[in-house]
């Protein structure tokens, strides 16, 4: 069975282990004592849209220019601060959900508990379910058949609890069982500092409104087999069941089309609007609770199964946990529930200030592709509608200019304005580069032009956009992006400034848009348009300095997703490479993965690949395609530094064998 386990309850966020069904999230630390979930719903942010672009910036530019040219950056850098902001000069971010605390206790010490003391314990997440848990026993004066009594002879009672995100019922499913029956006792509550409103809506469920940010409603309800189940004050008691479910939702205004449409400005009753979202929760829980927890697990297991069916790594014939935990996380966040992209670290945050980042490394950048899941990451190009539209204001209103601009981060309502006051990177207006990356990546992938043809408007805008705001330099030789924001440098006298006239690194940023613009074309048939012509002049006048990386390498664990994507690469990496896939076997494989094999990864073209290697060198390895769908023929095979051409049949079908030497 691949499944990570511990001995010990988590001590802290990071350690919890997560669930989630793309839309709701919860952190769950495993405490006998006093369990602890954390909740997040993708759509809870902290604030409606603000028009925040700030008019002084397109009348601004040609002083911070001047001043630049004559190194006066101090005063440069105090006009950038003054009118390139954004007035105000934060967006919106987004915000944890709240939290569910659990109490477990026994009859004979009624609330205080006995559980301090537990043996046996262990808590894992398995991966092939989708489900975390916890187990341990506790010693306690029971008997197997009887309630709890202090006459009761001893007795060691094994107390299992799991905890997914269903996908059928989307909410939260937290199930506690005993080995005993009568056995469970726990006292429940949900924790939402500021909170508008807490109240018992029935005998068994407690709800809480909130209205800070968007309104929203969390909501918690106990179905127990056997004892009773009632509400005390703002806790839901349990007392002498055989076993319990507790179904958990959290919903928000953005779930409501009007609310949506009025980019949050909906508040003048925001106690009514939690109201309805209230109304909402009630209706997901009824209809999730209204089947017994063993249907609601198996149809969930159903569900994780269908999706958790690619990119299968074994080491020395076992699965690689690193590997596994990695892709778990991203089944979390890229289920068909998701509507929205994700934050750095996916859905989950402890605290609230996350934004959907646009530069290197980010959100825009999930391995969805490799692991066959880039149909269920459309919610990475949903959020391009909005970004679109307040991008073209954004560039028309602070630039003069036509096109669509996008600075280093953007919010749940497209925000494209400079966000903070950091001058390394709020002000770069290169956010597009990052969209422009998914969207052909996704293209690559998936061969899914009508996707493409309907998002191309965003790169050609971005394009559109450095064609009219790039100056020229060194005597008309050259265009440059000016000013230009980068990492803090010191002058002569030793000062340290964050603002220069141009930068090879936005150079080399523009270049690369330009390009994928013009692959974007290529795919889509638009050989005659006079476009084609000012991109590549323009891209020819861009001085990129053979020093500057065109692209930054993913290695940090953090971002799961990225480390898939690096590990897999080094095994079986493909591009893009003119008309061809182009199919690299065992580059650079890692020293603890010398004997192994990794099935059913997606590769562009929509194409699957299968390898098997040992003693880091090729055994066997092919290539294929699902029935029925369009896939590039057209392949060449990298192997020890060697390229190889070929095609793939009419079957779609390739045994890698047959194009690299015998001696091979």
């Amino acid at each position: 069975m691949s499944k990570l386990t511990y001995k010990s309850p988590a001590e802290n966020f990071k350690d919890a282990f997560p669930v989630a069904n793309g839309r709701l999230g919860a952190k769950v630390y495993g405490s006998p004592v006093h369990e602890l979930l954390k909740l997040n719903e993708e759509s809870l942010w902290s604030k409606a849209y603000y028009n925040r672009n700030n008019p002084q910036s397109r009348n601004a530019l040609k002083d911070i220019r001047t001043l630049i040219s004559q190194e006066r950056w101090a005063e440069a850098e105090e006009h950038v601060l003054e009118c390139l902001s954004g007035t105000p000069s934060e967006q919106a971010c987004y915000c944890p959900s709240g939290e569910i605390h659990i109490d477990f206790y026994d009859a004979e010490h009624s609330k205080r508990s006995s559980f301090e003391k537990y043996d046996s314990y262990k808590r894992e997440i398995d991966f092939e379910t989708g489900i975390v848990s916890s187990e341990f026993s506790v010693e306690s004066s029971v008997s197997g058949e009887k309630d709890f009594t202090r006459s009761s002879s001893d007795s060691s009672i094994t107390y299992t609890r799991e905890c997914f995100a269903s996908g059928s019922g989307n909410v939260i499913v937290y199930h506690i069982s005993s080995s005993v029956p009568k056995s469970i006792y726990l006292r429940a509550s949900i924790v939402k500092p500021g909170c508008a409103k807490k109240y018992a809506l029935t005998n068994d469920t407690i709800s809480v409104l909130d209205v800070n940010g968007f309104p929203s409603c969390l909501m918690m309800t106990a179905v127990a087999s056997g004892g009773s189940v009632c509400v005390k004050g703002e806790y839901l008691v349990v007392e002498k069941s055989d076993d319990v479910t507790l179904y958990i939702d959290v919903e928000t205004g953005y779930r409501r089309r009007h609310f949506r449409a009025k980019q949050g400005d909906v508040h003048k009753k925001p106690l009514a609007a939690a109201s309805r979202c209230a109304d909402l929760a009630l209706k997901r829980i009824c209809f999730a609770s209204g089947t017994t927890y063993e249907n609601l697990k198996a149809d969930h297991i159903a569900d994780w199964t269908s999706w958790n069916t690619q990119a299968i790594l074994s080491i020395d014939g076992k699965e690689d946990l690193d590997w596994e935990y990695a892709k778990y996380k991203l089944l979390c966040d890229l289920h068909p529930q998701a509507t929205l992209p994700k934050i750095k670290n996916g859905l989950w945050t402890e605290t609230e200030g996350e934004r959907f980042s646009l530069k290197d490394n980010s959100v825009y950048r999930y391995a969805a592709g490799m692991t066959g899941l880039s149909k269920l990451n459309r919610a990475t190009l949903n959020i391009a509608e909005r970004l679109y539209k307040h991008g073209k204001n954004t560039s028309e209103m602070m630039y003069g200019a036509e096109g669509f601009v996008c600075h280093s981060s953007t919010d749940i309502w497209g925000d494209a304005a400079p966000c903070g006051t950091k001058l390394s990177s709020s002000y770069s207006p290169l956010g597009a580069l990052n969209f422009a990356r998914a969207l052909i990546e996704y293209y690559e992938y998936s061969l899914d032009k009508k996707t493409l043809k309907k998002y191309f408007k965003v790169l050609k805008a971005a394009s559109v956009f450095f064609l009219n705001t790039m100056i020229s330099a060194d005597e008309k030789k050259h265009l440059i992006l000016s000013p230009a924001f980068t990492e803090e440098w010191k002058n002569s006298e030793g000062k340290i400034f964050c603002i220069s006239e141009r930068s090879g690194k936005d150079s080399a940023a523009i270049r690369e848009l330009f390009s994928l613009t013009l692959r974007a074309m290529k795919y889509l048939g638009n050989h005659t348009d006079t476009f084609i012509f000012d991109l590549s002049n323009a891209s020819a006048k861009l001085n990129v300095p053979e020093t500057v990386a065109k692209t930054e390498s993913v290695t940090d664990k953090e971002f799961f997703d990225g480390w898939l994507c690096s590990a897999k690469d080094s095994i079986l990496k493909c591009r893009m490479n003119g008309d061809k896939v182009e199919i690299t076997l065992l580059e650079s494989v890692p020293e603890n993965w010398k004997n192994g094999s990794l099935k059913r990864v997606q590769l562009m073209g929509n194409l699957i690949g299968d390898i098997e290697w040992k003693d880091g060198k090729f055994v066997s390895a092919s290539v294929y395609t699902e029935p029925g769908t369009a896939f590039w023929k057209n392949l060449s095979v990298v192997y020890e530094g060697k390229e190889y051409s070929t095609q793939l049949s009419a079957d779609g079908k390739l045994d890698l064998k047959n194009v690299l030497p015998s001696t091979v």
